[in-house]
């Protein structure tokens, strides 16, 4: 069996925070996002061979506790993934899966095979049918905007429901996504709609268009700190009680934790 890689990193420790890892990189993605910093390995085919992949898995192996697929999304080659996932828990390593969430019977299927313990979740806009379009730079009618959001939101409950640790990340950009209302809705949704909070952890990522493909978002600036800061707090307003990150260029990460009265 062959996968679709785009890149592999033998060691990282920003890719599962707390936890040293091995990282693949999947090619192929079904969203468009203006702002993805990994935009180049949407359409790219580099097939390599499990046996490769398990060298270099092998190889790492001293130095990690984890293995964590990124892309790209990786769920768009859940087969792949499972395989490679068997080949890390029989190594006696953990797996973490980054995803956007689009392919809930992937999710299913990992959760359902003791294959992933943790899920890296972007939630990449409040759940509005034509702003996940426009986040996503889909270019579809808005009825593909509610069958978007409906996938992300059961792979959400899904992973809610298992002994999975969920982290979710929104990436902000000034006047394009990020507003405090923006982000007191989507941490509305998960106040409401996400049961076991002990295991949740939500991040707002300072959004970096410098490898944009949009060349708006290329020449836009950050929201600085203090900004992140305020944004945080948005949501912490709503989410009592749970870890909320910001992270920054100029700060790295800030841990957030706002507790209930």
């Amino acid at each position: 069996m062959q996968a679709n890689i785009g890149g592999i990193v033998p060691l990282s420790t920003v890719d599962w925070h707390g936890r040293s890892s091995i990282v693949l990189f999947f090619n192929g993605c079904p969203f468009r996002c203006p702002y993805c910093h990994n935009f180049d390995l949407i359409d790219r085919k580099n097939p390599v061979d499990l046996d490769l992949i398990q060298k270099r898995i092998s190889e790492s192996k001293p130095f990690i506790s984890a293995v964590v697929f990124l892309g790209g999304e990786p769920l768009m080659q859940v087969k792949e993934v499972s395989e490679i996932a068997k080949i890390a828990k029989e190594k006696g390593l953990l797996v973490g899966v980054h995803t956007n969430g689009y392919f809930p019977d992937a999710v299913s299927s990992l959760i359902d095979n003791g294959l992933a313990d943790k899920f890296f979740v972007d939630i990449k806009a409040p759940f509005e049918p034509d702003f996940y379009l426009k986040v996503t730079g889909t270019d579809a009618n808005e009825k593909f905007g509610e069958k978007m959001i409906e996938n992300i939101q059961q792979s959400l409950k899904t992973i809610d429901a298992s002994d999975a640790e969920l982290e979710v990340k929104t990436t902000v950009f000034p006047n394009f996504i990020g507003s405090e209302e923006d982000i007191l809705k989507i941490a509305g949704w998960l106040d409401k709609n996400i049961s076991h909070k002990r295991k949740l952890v939500y991040v707002l990522q300072q959004g970096n268009g410098r490898n944009a493909p949009d060349p708006v978002l290329k020449n836009t600036r950050f929201f600085e700190p203090r900004e992140m800061d305020q944004l945080a707090k948005s949501a912490g307003s709503v989410l009592k009680n749970i870890p909320i990150l910001t992270r920054t260029e100029e700060e790295g990460q800030k841990e957030f934790c706002f507790k209930s009265s």
